[in-house]
């Protein structure tokens, strides 16, 4: 046979080049790119999860339990080449006994308490395709969720023994006054406040205030006011504000009551108590009462304490 000319040569290279160039650089055999995630729940699910697997290609399961004592039941266990089982891991790898597209069955049983109480799998020989890793996750032990349950109500039931405790150590009505500071020798003093003259209320509002009295202690100051529902509608003192001059505003302490109004009746009292100073108690203020979600709806203007 001739040999090739000069010119041939380089030609037969470069074709030998690009052929090799060509071919895959990974075996037939391919593994999954990432591992496939299992959810099981007590309920039993609606179709077997499926699994790849390749003879000579190692599967690992990672599951959220442990395992029982020969917990591990594998359709034609002595065809495959291995079978690793750990407390809570299981390895799989498959001879070249099984033939391609052999379906068996891997069911595994687990400790008691854990739900579920075991996990069914169905594997699947293929020639190209392997799952390396699967992982299992499992609901919680029945035991652990129980215990966390009593555990949260054991929490709940301390912090309310807890505030009965203090409501039962804190003083109530005169005694507490007193003993928070809020009334002393001096005692409580009022002074009853009259429409027009002591304070002025603007047309068309919700609530009538007929009358009004004001009170002072040691560090408080209260209105109690006598009120009429117009508005056709129960009617709810959701928060009140106290504004002095200047701008200067009380810490409202309570409102009460906070059932609704009813509408049209005459007698009936709305309680506004919030903290002042010694200097703020002199001067006049506007009280605001509002609903919940609206803006201020009530308003008396020249509130004065004594």
């Amino acid at each position: 046979m001739p040999a090739p000319s000069p010119t041939v040569l380089p030609l037969l290279l470069l074709l030998l080049g690009a052929s090799a160039a060509a071919q895959p650089s990974t075996p037939p055999g391919a593994m999954a790119d990432a591992p496939q995630l299992v959810e099981l729940s007590a309920e039993a699910p609606k179709q077997m999860p499926e699994l790849p697997i390749q003879p000579g290609r190692l599967t690992t399961f990672l599951l959220g339990a442990p395992l029982k004592l020969a917990g591990v039941e594998l359709e034609e266990r002595e065809r495959f080449a291995r079978v690793g089982v750990l407390e809570d891991m299981l390895t799989v790898l498959p001879s070249s006994t099984l033939e391609v597209g052999r379906r068996l069955r891997l069911r595994l049983r687990f400790v008691e308490g854990t739900v579920p109480a075991s996990a069914d799998f169905l594997l699947v020989v293929s020639p190209r395709e392997a799952q390396p890793q699967v992982e299992v996750n499992l609901q919680r032990a029945a035991s652990d969720v129980c215990w966390r349950e009593t555990e949260a109500e054991r929490i709940k039931l301390r912090q309310v023994q807890a505030e009965l405790e203090r409501a039962r150590q804190k003083p109530e009505g005169l005694t507490h006054l007193l003993a928070t500071g809020q009334v002393d020798e001096t005692g409580l003093t009022a002074r009853p406040l009259a429409a027009i003259q002591d304070f002025t209320q603007p047309p068309g509002q919700p609530l009538k205030v007929w009358a009004a009295t004001s009170y002072r202690a040691r560090k408080v100051v209260a209105l109690v006011l006598t009120v009429k529902n117009l508005s056709g509608q129960p009617w709810t003192v959701a928060g009140a504000a106290m504004v002095g001059e200047g701008g200067v505003r009380l810490k409202v302490l309570r409102v009460w009551p906070l059932e609704p109004l009813a509408p049209g009746a005459q007698e009936q009292r709305v309680f506004v108590e919030a903290e002042v100073t010694e200097e703020q108690a002199r001067g006049r203020f506007t009280l605001l009462l509002w609903r919940e979600g609206e803006p201020p709806g009530v308003s008396l203007d020249g509130v004065t304490f004594p």
